[in-house]
This record gives structure tokens, sequence and C-alpha cells, in this order.
């Protein structure tokens, strides 16, 4: 088009300028500038009707050959059309023949098909284009190519990572894992003398880890530990004498050293209880469920080493706790006191001898081995602050009382506690209870509920049931209920295990 106004401008046009032909059924065509040799040139196209060509940029597939003759030019323009058409026209004007030809390349065309503007005067017959041929990326999907580090070429960059690793060091850098002497020990084993610098407890510019949470009855420890182990379970120790003597029925000092007396922060009697462990008491649940307040009792704290709740001249004074956590069994039922149980979390740990702190008065009862362990026929012992009779004129007791107990067969409590009461409809329910006493002036009373009925095995003495319930106090052939301690064994055991 430049170089048709500059040789217009010039006055070298020819007197008859060759026209442009334009082709119904194709394409507008596209004007193709023409090289500085030839003598002719495209012009307008005289015809009938006007058509506006439209201009449209040379594809890349284009090709252009003009050849010039004396008395005939022939041009011939290539231009993209989508179906394989062929067609050569015509035009005699002078002695000039412009003939125009289409070629179609097969395949698809390297360029976007574009829709553009049609005259309505003309008809073109195109196939209609739904859009682009190739796939249209979408990017709201998720990457389907594995990821990979990231690396660096060394070649032309820095090796972030060796340079890293580099600092602080000529050569190499090697991470050491920290070398510790911190475990979980039995409580009151750790020796702790002094102060110290956290040799061993501090972590060097990482961050801190949390405390390791050891299992109850233990602690964790960053040093040293007494080689001595914790006394046996169920025994006694040699203890200091007493300046009172203990009457008929009334426990020596020190002679039931797992039992706890239970408190309200104001003194207030609440019930009994056995020590199991360093850090978990056995009650019954319907003495303690009025004072449980979300899985924990704010206003409950349990008393160790108690003999005279009255006094305080014992050689060796208590020790008291308070209570953290409750775990009553699920299936109490308050009417017939089945699966009457609770477990009660102290505030600390309680020290056994021969640790530091610990007290000679102080020591936990076994549990039975197993979940069916039996006792029948076996004279066991109870201790309590209780009443020493039912009703009103019982007087509950300053100095911790004790009395020894058959264990009645099953078959033989039922029958005894039908005829006493209860009627032939009644059914022991073994799994929840066991049977003790039926013998006359000798039973567990009001107020002894949560204390351990223990008995001697190997040596040892093992809590086998804990006071619960009875007809009356103290009557023959009319045996007391007591928590069947080895039947919730399983129970026992998750819940001290629980954090």
């Amino acid at each position: 088009m430049c170089l048709w106004i500059l040789t217009a401008c010039l006055g070298m046009l020819p007197a008859n300028p060759t026209p442009i032909v334009i082709v119904s059924g194709v394409p507008a065509p596209i004007i193709v500038p023409t090289a500085a040799p030839v003598t002719a040139a495209t012009t307008t196209t005289t015809a009938a009707a006007t058509t506006n060509a439209t201009l449209a940029p040379t594809p890349p597939p284009t090709t252009t050959t003009t050849t010039t003759t004396a008395a005939t030019t022939t041009t011939s323009t290539a231009a993209p059309t989508p179906p394989p058409t062929t067609t050569t026209t015509t035009t005699t004007a002078a002695t000039t023949t412009t003939t125009t030809t289409t070629t179609t390349t097969l395949g698809p065309l390297p360029i976007d098909p574009r829709l553009g503007t049609t005259p309505a005067s003309a008809a073109v017959n195109m196939p209609p284009i739904s859009g682009y041929s190739a796939q249209i990326p979408n990017y709201n999907s998720a990457v389907n190519f594995p990821r990979q580090r990231r690396s660096v070429d060394q070649k032309s960059g820095v090796n972030m990572k060796e340079f890293l690793c580099n600092l602080g060091s000529e050569k190499e850098h090697k991470i050491v894992k920290r070398q510790s002497n911190c475990a979980c020990v039995p409580t009151g084993t750790c020796i702790r003398s002094g102060t110290n610098s956290g040799a061993g407890m501090i972590d060097i510019r990482i961050v801190t880890p949390v405390v390791t949470q050891c299992p109850a009855g233990q602690e964790y420890c960053c040093g040293n530990t007494t080689t001595s182990t914790l006394i046996n379970c169920g025994t006694l120790q040699s203890v200091p004498t007493t300046a009172i003597t203990p009457a008929a029925g009334q426990a020596n000092f020190g002679e039931y050293p797992w039992q706890t007396l239970i408190l309200t922060r104001q003194n207030d009697y609440i019930a009994g209880g056995v020590l199991i462990n360093q850090l978990n008491v056995l009650t019954v649940t319907h003495k303690l469920l009025p004072y449980v307040v979300s899985g924990t009792a704010p206003n409950v704290k349990v008393r160790l080493g108690e003999w005279d709740a009255a006094g305080t001249y014992e050689p060796v004074p208590f020790q008291e706790y308070t209570v953290t956590r409750v775990f009553s069994h699920p299936n109490y039922n308050a009417n017939t006191l089945q699966y009457d149980i609770m477990v009660l979390r102290l505030s600390a740990t309680v020290p056994i001898t021969p640790n530091a702190g610990a007290a000679v008065t102080i020591n936990r009862a076994c549990l039975p081995p197993t979940s069916n362990s039996t006792y029948t026929g076996q004279r066991c012992w109870v201790s309590g602050w209780g009443k020493d009779m039912f009703g009103i004129q019982g007087q509950y007791q300053q100095i911790l009382k004790k009395v020894d107990v058959p264990i009645v067969a099953p078959a033989t409590c039922q029958t005894q506690m039908q005829t006493a009461r209860l009627g032939a409809s009644f059914v022991l329910d073994t799994t929840s209870f066991i049977c003790a006493g039926g013998e006359a002036n000798k039973d567990s009373c009001t107020g002894d509920g949560g204390s351990g009925l223990v008995c001697q095995v190997n040596g040892q003495w093992v809590v086998v049931g804990l006071v619960s319930w009875g007809l009356g106090c103290a009557n023959a052939n009319v045996p007391a209920a007591y928590v069947n301690v080895a039947a919730f064994l399983p129970w026992i055991q998750q819940q001290v295990a629980t954090a």
C-alpha cells in the first residue's frame, strides 16, 4: 500500500492499472504489497456490486508470485481458505489479464481462527467455528505432576543448601542427637540435691519439646536415681510406739498403712479409701458422688498415715493430698449400689519408703492378681473410723478400728440375704459384690463406706473388697456386701493408666 502511494506521488502509475478481483464465496483478499521491480500494481475492482475488502495479517504459509511479460501480466495470490477449493477468475481489460489462484494447504492451519464481520450482501459459506481445536488449559485443576524439591544449578548460581551447611564449618556440618540421661523413673527415686544449671534438661537453640508424660506413679528425671527400690505393696514397716496403747478392736499405729481418710477441706468426714499406688485411691461412688464437680472434687482431700483422728501426738505425722481427677464407673446404680467404685487421682505422688519424704506409716495395698481371683473361706480384715453400732446411738470412732470377717460364698450370701429381708426374688450381683461377715458383733458399719477389706496372701495384704452396704450391722447370719475389686480389675487398671 505504501509503495502504491509512493509511485502515485511520483507519477509512475501505469495508464491502465491492474484491478483486484474479489471472488464471492471466499474470505476477503489479503492486500500484499508488490516488490519494487514489478511494473504492474493492484487497483480496485470495477464490478456491479462494490465489496469492502477486509484487511487481515498475512499468514506464514502465504506465497505471492508475480510474473511480468511484455503484453500480459499474471498475478497469483494464495489466501487461507478452510475448504479445499480452487477458483480461477480471468478479467480482460485492454491487454492485461489477472488470474487469482487460491491453494489450500491440507491439515490444520497454524493460526487462531477468527470470526470477522462480513457484510450481509456477501454470502460466505464457511463451516462454523466452535472454538479452538487445541486443549484449553484449566488453571483451576490441581497440579498433575509430582513436585520435586528445587535444586540450584551449581554451574549458574550458589547452592544455598551447601552454603548454609558450611556456615561455621570449613568442611562439613553434622547434626548429632543430644544425648540425655532423662527418663521416667519411679516417683521419689530421682535425686535432686541443691541447685543445678539445667545440664541435661535444656535444649540449645531449638524449640523445647513437651515434657515427656510419664505413667502414673512415675516422674521425669534428668539425673541420678536411688538404687533402692520401693517396698513391696501390702507390707508393714517398723513404726515407733505411741503414748497410747490401743484398746480391743482398735488398730495398732501404722497397722493399715493403705487406709485413707477422705475429708472435705473443712475437715468434715466423708469416707474411707485404699491407696493402691502412689497416685490413686480406691473408694466407693455413693459416698463421694455429692462432692464431684465436672470430673474432679475441688473440696475433697485425702489424708494418709492417720490413726487417731482427734489427736496430734502420733510420732509420725499424716500427709494430705488434694484430688485432681475423679473416675466413677459409668454403670453405677444409685438404687442398688451396683458398680459402686471410684478412683481418686491425687494432686502429687506419694513417697514410699525408702524414698526421701516417705512415712513408715504409709504404703499401698496390693490389687488382686486376676479379675477372677476368689477368696471364699478366708478370714480377712476390714478397718475404718465408722460407727460402732447401727442407728443414731452409734458413734464415729477417733482411733482406727479393725475387725476380722470371713469371706462368704456367693450362693450362701444370697440365701442369707433373702431370708433376712430381701425376699426370694433377690439375686446377688456377683460381678459387683462379694460378701463377708455374718458373725454377731463383728462387722463393718455406717461410716466405713469405701474402706478396704484386705486378705493376706503370701505375706502381702490384698484389697479384695470395699465397704458398700449391708442389712443392719453385726447381725448373725447376715453378711455385708463389699465391692468386688477383683471383678473390676481391668477397669481399675484402665483408670490408673489414664493421664
